[in-house]
Formats: C-alpha cells, sequence, structure tokens
C-alpha cells in the first residue's frame, strides 16, 4: 500500500488523547506530545512506565505475560524528512513495531529490557497528527498486549520550494548532475563558462543549501570540460562523469575523488567520437559509463565500459539487429542507465528502417546486459500513434521495474513528454505528460522515491516554455500528486537533473536567470 493512502488512526486504537487511556485496570498516562509515555496502575506497589497491564505475580509459578513498559517516540510532531527514534523498555524478549502502512518492524534489542528503532518519515503527503504504531511485545511464542504510540507528522508541503538559488554566484553554466551523500550533504555538478572556455565544477552544499568558497572546486582546470554525469558511493566518494580536452578531441574522463579537497583519480578514458551520456552504480562498488560511439560502417553502436574496484575496466559494444535486417542497419544512441540487480539497462533511440518502413525513424529502445553471464537483449518500441518515439531518462523502482522518461512525435517531432513503466519487455503503464515545444525541454531526467512515487525534472510545457518544473506521480495514477514550478517574467529557468535523500529529500538543478546554475530543495 503506498504510504500516501489513508493511514490507520490512532482513533481507531483509543490513542489520539493527549490525557488518560486505558491499558488494563484504570491504567493512566501523561500526554503524547510529551514523547514518552508513562503508564501507572493502582495501588502503591505499583511499577512507573508501562504500556500494558503489570503482573504483580500470581500463585500458578507461571512467568508474567510480555509487556510494554514505556515508550518514546521522538521527534513528534517531525518537521523534516527523516526519521523518527523509537525507544522502548519491555519485558519481553522482542518487541514488533507495526506502522499504519502496514509495514511491521522488529525492533533492535539493546540493554536488558531495552529495544530500538525508528519510523521513517519519507513525505509530506502523510501529513497529519493522527498516526499510531502498535508496540507489540513477544517472550517465545506467546504476545503481550499491544500498545499505541501515537506520533504526528508535519512536514513541508509537497512541492513547495525550501531553497532556491540562481544568478552569477559562479559565473554562467548550469547544473547538469546531483548527487545526496551518505552523510546527508548534497553536490552537484555543473558546467561553467569563463574567460572563453568551459570549465567542470564540483559543489557541496549543506541540507538547508548552504555553501562556502572551500565548498566549490573544479576539475581539470587546465582543460576544456562539460560535466555528463555524477554518482557517490557508500563512503561518500565521487566519481565524475565529464567530456575532457585532450589534445585531438573532447573524450570522456571518469574521475574519482575519494574524499573533498583531494585530487581526482583517473579512473577511465574514452575514444575519439565516443558520447558518453550516464553513470550507472552497481551494489558491488562497479561503476559504469555508458555511452554510443562510430563504427566503420557509418553507424553508431551503445556501448559499455566498466571499472570494478581495483580492477582494470572492460569494454562491450553491442548492435541492434532484428530479424531480416542487417548489421549496422541502425544506429543506437544512449542517453540514460540504470542498475537493476545485475543487469545493467541502457535507453535511448534505435535509428534507422523499422520493420517495413522507407523512411529512417527513432524508436525507443532499451539495451539489458547482466554483467554476471555478459548476455544481453534489445526491446524496441513499435510504432504507435506517433511515428518516433525515444527515451531521455531511466530510473528503476524497488521491484526493480523500469521507469522511463521519453517522448513520442510525427517525422516533424515536436515531442508529446511521456512516462512508461515497463515489468520486463512490456509496458505495464504509460502516461502523457503534454506537448513541449522541443526535445531539450522535454523530460530531462526521472527518479524514483523511497516514498513510493516517480518524480520527474522537465523544462515548460509548450506555452510555458520558461518554467523549471518538477511533478511526482503515483503510478498507475494521472494525476501528478504535487507539481514545482519556478517561473519568473522574462527569464529562463529549465529542470536538467534531479536527486533524492535517503528520506525522499527531493533535490533539483538545472539552468535558471537566463544562463546560471540553478538548484532547488523541494518538499517531497
Amino acid at each position: 500500500m503506498p504510504p500516501w493512502e489513508s493511514p490507520v488512526g490512532c482513533a481507531e486504537f483509543d490513542a489520539c488523547t493527549t490525557g488518560s487511556t486505558t491499558a488494563g485496570d484504570d491504567v493512566s498516562t501523561s500526554g503524547a506530545s510529551e514523547g514518552v509515555q508513562t503508564v501507572t496502575g493502582d495501588g502503591e506497589d505499583a511499577t512507573s512506565g508501562g504500556g500494558g497491564t503489570q503482573s504483580e505475580g500470581n500463585t500458578t509459578g507461571e512467568p508474567a505475560a510480555p509487556s510494554i513498559v514505556t515508550f518514546d517516540l521522538t521527534p513528534t510532531p517531525i518537521e523534516f524528512n527523516g526519521p523518527i527514534a523509537v525507544t522502548v523498555t519491555a519485558d519481553a524478549d522482542a518487541v514488533s513495531m507495526q506502522l499504519d502502512n502496514g509495514e511491521v518492524i522488529e525492533l533492535t534489542p539493546g540493554e536488558p529490557g531495552s529495544f530500538h528503532g525508528e519510523i521513517a518519515v519519507l513525505t509530506g503527503l502523510i501529513n497529519g497528527a493522527d498516526h499510531v504504531a502498535l508496540l507489540t511485545p513477544r517472550r517465545g511464542d506467546v504476545e503481550g498486549e499491544t500498545v499505541p504510540a501515537p506520533y504526528a507528522v508535519a512536514l513541508p508541503k509537497p512541492g513547495s520550494q525550501g531553497f532556491w538559488e540562481t544568478g552569477n554566484l559562479l559565473g554562467e553554466g548550469r547544473v547538469v548532475a546531483m548527487a545526496a551523500s551518505p552523510n546527508g550533504q548534497v553536490v552537484e555538478l555543473g558546467t561553467l563558462t569563463f574567460n572563453g572556455m568551459s570549465h567542470c565544477y564540483l559543489r557541496r552544499r549543506t541540507k538547508g543549501g548552504a555553501w562556502s568558497d572551500n565548498d566549490v572546486r573544479l576539475l581539470a582546470p587546465e582543460d576544456a570540460c562539460e560535466a555528463i554525469d555524477l554518482a557517490v558511493d557508500d563512503d561518500g566518494a565521487l566519481f565524475a562523469l565529464v567530456n575532457r580536452q585532450s589534445q585531438d578531441s573532447l573524450r570522456w574522463w571518469l574521475a574519482k575523488v575519494a574524499a573533498w579537497g583531494q585530487d581526482p583519480i583517473n579512473v577511465g578514458f574514452g575514444t575519439k567520437g565516443e558520447i558518453a551520456s550516464a553513470l550507472a552504480r552497481h551494489v558491488s562498488g562497479a561503476v559504469a559509463v555508458c555511452e554510443h560511439g562510430p563504427t566503420i560502417s557509418g553507424d553508431d553502436d551503445a556501448k559499455i565500459a566498466i571499472f570494478r574496484p581495483d580492477l582494470s575496466g572492460e569494454t562491450w559494444t553491442f548492435d541492434y539487429q532484428p530479424p531480416e535486417k542487417l548489421p549496422h542497419d541502425f544506429s543506437e544512441r544512449t542517453r540514460d542507465c540504470v542498475f537493476t540487480g545485475d543487469t545493467l539497462a541502457l535507453v535511448g533511440e534505435a535509428w534507422g528502417k523499422h520493420d517495413k518502413e522507407q523512411v529512417k525513424r527513432d524508436r525507443l529502445s532499451i539495451l539489458r546486459f547482466d554483467i554476471k553471464s555478459k548476455s544481453s537483449s534489445w526491446t524496441v518500441a513499435p510504432a504507435a500513434v506517433k511515428t518516433q518515439s525515444g527515451a531521455q531518462a531511466v530510473a528503476a523502482d524497488e521491484a526493480d521495474r523500469l521507469i522511463i522518461g521519453g517522448y513520442t512525435c510525427d517525422d516533424a517531432c515536436q515531442p508529446e513528454g511521456d512516462l512508461r513503466i515497463f515489468d520486463g519487455s512490456e509496458t505495464s503503464w504509460s502516461l502523457s505528460l503534454g506537448t513541449f515545444p522541443t526535445k531539450q525541454f522535454a523530460v530531462q531526467d526521472v527518479a524514483w522515491s523511497p516514498a513510493g512515487y516517480i518524480v520527474v525534472a522537465t523544462g515548460g510545457m509548450k506555452g510555458t516554455e520558461t518554467a523549471f518544473t518538477v511533478r511526482a506521480y503515483a503510478p498507475d495514477n494521472a494525476e501528478p500528486l504535487w507539481t514545482f514550478v519556478r517561473k519568473d517574467s522574462q527569464v529562463l529557468h529549465v529542470a536538467l537533473t534531479l536527486a533524492l535523500g535517503a528520506y525522499g529529500e527531493v533535490y533539483a538543478g538545472g539552468l535558471g536567470a537566463n544562463g546560471y546554475p540553478a538548484v532547488a530543495f523541494i518538499g517531497g
């Protein structure tokens, strides 16, 4: 059940009041707003701090039933994406916590009788004061009385502007890629132009958007450079993919910055004519450069270069050859890529004479490559109402389905943006995002939120071309869950990239103020 559906209310467990609640015989509690619920029973020998009934012993020799003694949920209300810390004291061997979306979490035991966990609050779509976590103590196969623990969520309104920055702060340029670091910092990779030459830069920010001069650095400052993509590993190391000027051409360069302030390490270089478009990171630590490049036949083939920790890189080349077609009848152009398990999925277009057509056209393409078995397969979208289609961005959900942001168009190609979900090779859901003036204003990036919805970045639609636009969609729902639009009179803004934090924080970057890097932190 998606987390923004109507939760079970604390009223169903008679736990919404801030006065007393009943748990056994004539038991009263302190207010929920104080965080710690303390329970006292009748008589001078009653033990303070209990959520269920407290046994005073028995005459049969049987042990007392497991019980919750106290619990603490902090903070409540929670006002920013993040965790609510849960601490429970119980006369039990184990404690489970059921959330109001149905998820059951086993709390981690600490000191004897103490248990800990967290409630991850991922979206303001569940804002409200009527949430309740059900705490159930257990000893062996015996469960004790379930105790409701109320909490409140008061995140910023989804789609609201939390932070916006653009203008001549570093020079002309744009943000091309962003990443959320494990420590909560937000890092952007972009291109700047000054002294008649383009340069690549990295800038890091706090979760509030703040940065200083020490938080900006140029990559290969002596060379012309254009940013492509950015990834971060579990230790916070950055992988920056850029085009860097060599003696005879711009060639892609993959650099690793192990820690802020350290010099970049050369991980890999492309060859002349190759066009890199994206990075993808595998859970093993391997990093893939997704690209395409020319062949001696005059077409483009899809290409992959994979770099594993402490190993030399490996490269593969792929040609789309459907039945009854010759090798290199099609040009394959990669736009983005993502790992789903051990499979690397590259998306883009296959350009050529499809089926029995006599005109060369673009069709949305997916190349899947298993990095262990080295097997590969192609999926190319068939013709539909429009004659052409393409993919511009891809992400994966928790079920490893591909979420593709792309377009359809006729031969003149005024694009209609769209979202598609692929289960295997089949489209299980699609949604039109409206008409855009060019592909450069259509879908630029997509991301999957841990809150269970799709985030898509675009420029403005036809008639509102100057708008920096980010929207969120639940699968199988045509109406956006929320929309962020930054549109200033006589000023061009375009959203180009997205990054989502571990708790559903939404960060977007692109171009603003008619030609300067722009960054937005958005309520998710």
